[in-house]
């Protein structure tokens, strides 16, 4: 009986360990001992897609090469190969997925083609690395587009891709050329620590919120004709070599702050819809904002090279936030721009910066003109109260004339003055001439005729000084009337 007993649980406990058996999913385990990964032939992956199992393996080797791009219909069921290596070169070129594809920590040794695949669940290649060409052209994502940390070391395309939910590139690596052209990022576009060799974002289109937060730019990065319709974000970024930023379009706020741009930043009939911040952002070669629009744009804290330039030919902007100590000696020179600058200052009430402004705008101007009255004409504007916006130049040119026109009177003696006894009237015989007057009293009399244009009534001039005293009343009356506008202009704003 106890013989029977142990033979019938001997029995169960084997249908038991089969059930178990039975239950567990297509998981290749790893061979005990430390040995390497177990291969599995393409052929078998091929096999099991077609059949509609579920694929799910880990730290496998997948010898030979993959082609579905005939395959006739869409992949049903899910794909999981994690952490795996793939031999030969995969094309799944105009496949649709139906369930997740999850190819996390897998390396890809050939060229992958995803070209006009259609992605309807999430799909991850997070910490992928992928040593061939990577196709992605025109590719759907329905579901999440992971591609954190993933490392492309070849050329990589996403060209007209739809990302119709996030798409996560955040601290991927790009060795090689890729190009997002015509992709459109309906959702969030996350980048943040990514780093790119050539990038090329031509007409993409970012309707979401987008980040390059402390992005790597190694090579040249082109976002020509870029449409940001909600929030971007480049915070910290390092353009390393040329980038262009023409034609774009930035619809919601824009931060450039702590960016580096070590070529040219263009950003060419770029127009900005919202605030761009661009506080303490280096600009090593210039900053191009030819025929821009811009809402606002801050540049507080802004430095720049030894031979940067700032071209604002043809831009117009509401509102400009930097100051002009800044960009002074780094303006190209355009009429228009100055004094869209200067009507700038004016409505940020930085008066003072908008007539240093105003003031090299004649100055250059008047050192490109050629000779000839109008340049003359800057000239006595310039001498005689620094183009109406220095006070200081027209009180030392008073001061100047006053001073001048004494010592030619003393030193030229070209003055008398009358010594007067008594209470006796000017014309009677106790008037007497002296020999010569004091540099004090020629001062005095040059003030009287600056201010006044007469003489004080003990003094006269002699000979030809008369006309120089007349001339000298001229000038007081025109340097007197000149002061008082300036001085108004400047004081009443």
């Amino acid at each position: 009986m106890m013989v029977l007993i142990r033979c019938m649980l001997t029995f169960a406990a084997f249908l038991l360990l089969c059930g178990a058996c039975a239950a567990q999913p297509d998981v290749i385990e790893q061979p005990l001992g430390g040995a390497g990964p177990t291969v599995i032939e393409a052929q078998e992956i091929l096999s099991k897609i077609r059949a509609g199992e579920p694929l799910n393996y880990d730290n496998v080797t997948i010898a030979g090469s993959i082609d579905l791009s005939h395959l006739g219909g869409p992949v049903k069921q899910s794909v999981k190969i994690t952490n795996s290596q793939f031999q030969g070169s995969l094309n799944f070129a105009g496949v649709t997925f139906n369930e997740p594809l999850d190819l996390r920590g897998t390396s890809f040794q050939r060229n992958i083609s995803f070209s006009k695949a259609r992605f309807l669940g999430d799909a991850k290649f997070a910490g992928s690395r992928i040593f061939g060409q990577a196709d992605f052209i025109d590719a759907v994502f329905a579901g999440l587009a992971s591609f954190t940390s993933a490392r492309f070391f070849n050329d990589t395309s996403f060209g007209g891709v739809q990302f119709e939910q996030d798409a996560i590139f955040m601290a991927a690596s790009f060795s090689r050329d890729v190009d997002y052209n015509f992709a459109r990022f309906s959702r969030l576009g996350y980048f943040e620590n990514a780093r790119f060799e050539n990038v090329s974002f031509l007409q993409t289109q970012f309707e979401g919120h987008v980040t390059f937060l402390n992005a790597q730019f190694r090579g040249n990065a082109t976002f020509a004709a870029t449409r940001f319709n909600s929030d971007v974000v480049f915070r910290g970024a390092r353009f390393l070599r040329g980038n262009t930023f023409g034609l774009a379009n930035f619809g919601g706020f824009s931060d450039f702050a702590n960016v580096l741009f070590m070529d040219p930043a263009f950003f060419g009939v770029t127009r900005f819809s919202d605030n761009a911040y661009f506080v303490n952002a280096r600009f090593d070669k210039g900053l191009i904002l030819e025929d821009a629009r811009l809402y606002s744009m801050q540049l507080d804290n802004v430095s720049f090279g030894d031979s940067a330039k700032i071209n604002l030919n043809g831009a117009d902007f509401t509102k400009f936030v930097v100051r002009w100590n800044a960009i002074k000696d780094r303006m190209v020179y355009d009429g228009a721009a100055y004094l869209a600058l200067v009507k700038n200052y004016k409505s940020l009430e930085w008066f003072d910066d908008a007539d240093d402004c105003y003031y090299q705008y004649r100055k250059v101007g008047q050192d490109l003109e050629p000779w000839g009255w109008a340049k003359i004409s800057d000239i006595v504007s310039w001498i005689s109260c620094g183009y109406g916006v220095r006070v200081s130049y027209t009180a030392v040119c008073c001061l100047f004339t006053i001073l001048l026109f004494g010592v030619i009177f003393w030193a030229g003696k070209g003055m008398n003055k009358f010594e007067i006894e008594g209470f006796e009237l000017p014309g009677n015989s106790g008037l007497r001439p002296s020999t010569r007057v004091s540099l004090t009293d020629a001062l005095y009399f040059s003030i009287a005729m600056f201010t006044t244009s007469q003489a004080p009534v003990n003094t006269y001039p002699v000979g030809f000084y008369r006309h120089l005293a007349m001339l000298e009343g001229i000038l007081g009356w025109f340097f007197l009337g000149l002061f008082v506008v300036v001085l108004s202009g400047v004081l009443i704003r």
